[in-house]
Formats: C-alpha cells, structure tokens, sequence
C-alpha cells in the first residue's frame, strides 16, 4: 500500500512538471508570435537609420564641396564667403558684383564672376536656395534707392537663371536699398566712387537630405 502511494505521487509530480513545461512552450509560442512583427520593425527602423546616415554624409559633402569651391571663387576674384549667423543653415557670400552709378544693367566685367558663380551652385548644390540682395549708395531718396537695389537684384537673378542655368524656383532677389553701406561716397560727383555699395550679395541656403 505505501509502495502503491509513493508511486502515485511520483506520477503526479512527473504531471505536474510536464504540464507546467507545457505552458512554458506555449508561452513562448505566443511571445515569439508577438515579437515577430516587433523584430521587424526594429530591422526596417535600424535600415532606415542606415540610409539616413548615408544620405547626411552625402548632404554634408556636398556642402563641403561647395565650400571648398566658393572659397577658390573667393580667392580668384575676391570678395568674402562665411557662415555668420547662419546658424549652420546656409552661406554669405560677397563677391565684387557692383553696378555703374544709378545703374541695375550687368557690367560685362562682372559677367565671369555670375557665370563660375553659377557653375558652382549647378555643380554641387543645385537644390541650394539662392537670395540675391541688391544694396544702392545715399544718392537719391530712400523710396528710390529701394527699388534701385531692387531692380540690381533682379537683374542678377534673371542672369542666373537665364544665362547660368540655375532654377529659377530656387533664386529669389530682395532690395536691402542704402541700408547696408560699406562707404559713404555717392557717386554723385564721380561716378566711381561710391561703387562697393552699389553691389550684389548672395545668400546661399539649404535644407536637410530628404526635405523639399
């Protein structure tokens, strides 16, 4: 009888067991079942990071090369390329574009200058956002030498565009008038003088790998 017991016993234990691992299995079945799709997305996450660390390595030698580029522009003709205040976002640049006196015609001596301008913008960073800023000296009224500076703008962007290629979406053109004056000089009584106002800026801004 006690030998009857034991036996009994040890069966129950031997149940016990086999069904608790019985439910570990199926547990595990239904983890797995719910990880799978949890797997996946961690896959397509991990090769999305992949290809946007590609694409800002892409992004970020395409700005350097521009860089590099604008600086030789810089060092063939003069001028000044930087970053200040463009908090990353974009380019300064100052090239000798100057205008006769109450003039917004593009001189042909500065004709080179747009075109390696231009090539270097559809060479490496054709999606680049182009403001060309126009500025005028003191000679004449406020009212005026805003739409002078305006017209100067202009006329560099459409010499952009229609001689240099570049898209006319991404090139805009903004008067800054006498508001930004390098000298004081007018050109009132020397058409000469007073030159380095009567210019054209550009800024050069770009968005991130990805954006429109």
């Amino acid at each position: 009888m006690g030998e009857t017991r034991r036996w009994v016993a040890g069966v129950a234990v031997i149940l016990a067991f086999v069904s608790t691992g019985c439910m570990q299995l199926v547990r595990q079945w239904e983890l797995d079942a719910i990880m799978e799709p949890v797997h996946g997305q961690l896959a397509d996450h991990e090769t999305r990071i992949s290809a946007n660390a590609a694409a800002i390595e892409s992004f970020q030698n395409d700005i350097d090369e521009l860089r590099r580029r604008l600086d030789q522009l810089q060092r063939e003709f003069g001028g000044h390329v930087g970053d200040d205040d463009m908090h990353g976002g974009g380019l300064a640049v100052s090239l000798p574009i100057h205008f006769d006196f109450n003039g917004s015609d593009i001189r042909a001596v500065d004709r080179p200058i747009l075109d390696a301008f231009a090539a270097t913008i559809a060479g490496t960073f054709p999606q680049a956002r182009i403001t060309v800023e126009g500025s005028a000296d003191q000679a004449g009224s406020a009212a005026y030498n805003m739409r002078l500076s305006t017209a100067r703008a202009e006329s560099v962007r459409d010499y952009l565009v229609q001689n240099g290629g570049l898209d006319a979406d991404n090139v805009g053109a903004v008067g800054m008038g006498e508001s930004r004056l390098v000298n004081e000089e007018t050109g009132v009584q020397n058409p000469q003088s007073g030159i380095e106002n009567r210019r054209a800026t550009f800024i050069i801004e770009w968005a991130g790998p990805g954006s429109s």
